[in-house]
């Protein structure tokens, strides 16, 4: 899914960043004054700021909301995962638990043994992803905050709790990252209720009655794709209300999203063939313009679009795979370069194009035949 959210325009025009001092906010939410205490990311000349709490939440707040502000001596320091987990507990609804593993919180409604289940796939994830890029050259840090992953008992409960961000979109998910508050929210597949299948929802043996269903492909896809935008904007790899090409994000999440369906985790391997988008990519292909890759390299509306989402999708899938393919280490650092993007700035097309071509040259039409030429004989 998309990862835009709507911006503040008040805040597109930045100063540099500030100091880790502990900022202290107060602001208008729903009429009334309410404290924020965090550190200032960024400030608008106007006066608009982008505040990280220390849960992790990014706060961008123009400034005809901001009643006042103040600042102190004390240092900024991330809430350590105890300290979250007693936060998220109080934040939640009733009947919410938290099962830990080492990098996250799965915060839950349903059983702990999809809970359970959902830790150790992101944690395979995360070791995956993280030795994948470090092997690369890329530079990583551990995250700032714990990971946090919220997992309601049924598509209603997820939907429900969603509205607020996604509108009716979450009635047709299975699941999203959100930027702002840092967090993955989904629902218990083991519940949906059309699966009509057999036997205790608390059992590893219904997850794996899950994994074998026709549709099991695309959903443990979905679930993998928006951990991974999670891990990306949390280990450095990219920074969250950047003005990050669409193609970048969502190609490295696609890449990685593949499941593995004979495992019991359903996922295992990073950059396998990804036969949806495979299809999509070639389909797409017949109306493809001659300048396509200029594009999409330049342009994000047609992710936005609802008759061109799948194929802008497909096509950044099928870019992605062919320059970690042919061109590895230019493309770890090319993403190494868009991780230095200040939050909020924009970046226009001719910019874009211009970094790309720093790394991957100046011959755009002959990059493109070769891709194109590649792309054709992967099966």
């Amino acid at each position: 899914m998309s990862l835009r959210l709507p911006l503040l325009v008040l805040l597109l025009s930045l100063g540099p960043s500030r100091a880790e001092a502990l900022d202290y906010v107060t602001h208008l939410q729903h009429g009334k004054s309410v404290e924020l205490a965090g550190k200032i990311e960024v400030e608008a000349e106007d006066g608009g700021v982008l505040l990280l709490a220390p849960d992790g939440v990014l706060w961008p707040l123009p400034k005809q909301q901001i009643v006042s502000r103040r600042e102190d001596d004390k240092p900024f320091v991330p809430l350590g995962r105890d300290e979250l987990a007693a936060k998220l507990a109080a934040e939640l609804p009733a009947g919410f638990r938290i099962h830990q593993t080492r990098h996250y919180l799965i915060c839950y409604n349903t059983s702990a043994a999809y809970a359970q289940w959902v830790g150790s796939l992101y944690e395979g994830l995360f070791t995956a992803f993280y030795n994948y890029w470090e092997r690369r050259g890329a530079t990583l840090h551990e995250p700032p905050f714990p990971l946090v992953a919220l997992v309601f008992d049924s598509r209603d409960a997820y939907a429900e709790f969603s509205r607020a961000e996604l509108g009716e979109a979450g009635r047709t998910i299975i699941g999203h990252y959100s930027l702002s508050t840092n967090r993955m929210t989904m629902y218990d597949l083991t519940g949906v209720e059309e699966h009509q299948l057999a036997g205790d929802r608390n059992s590893q043996a219904r997850i794996n009655q899950i994994l074998s269903q026709p549709g099991a492909e695309r959903t443990v896809a979905t679930i993998v794709h928006e951990a991974t935008h999670q891990l990306a904007f949390n280990s450095g790899l990219q920074v969250r209300f950047a003005d990050i090409p669409f193609w970048l994000s969502e190609g490295i999440a696609i890449y990685f999203e593949t499941p593995d369906l004979q495992s019991p985790k359903g996922w295992r391997n990073i950059g396998g063939v990804n036969r949806v988008n495979l299809i999509n990519f070639r389909k797409s292909l017949r109306k493809r313009e001659a300048d396509g890759l200029v594009a999409l390299l330049s342009d994000d509306q047609r992710f936005r679009e609802a008759e061109t989402a799948a194929a802008a999708y497909a096509e950044a899938w099928a870019l992605t795979y062919f320059l970690l393919r042919t061109r590895k280490d230019e493309y770890a650092k090319y993403v190494q370069s868009l991780a230095e993007q200040t939050p909020l700035a924009d970046v226009a097309p001719e910019q874009r194009l211009a970094e790309f071509k720093k790394f991957f040259g100046d011959d755009l039409p002959r990059l493109e035949a070769e891709f194109l030429r590649y792309m054709r004989s992967v099966n």
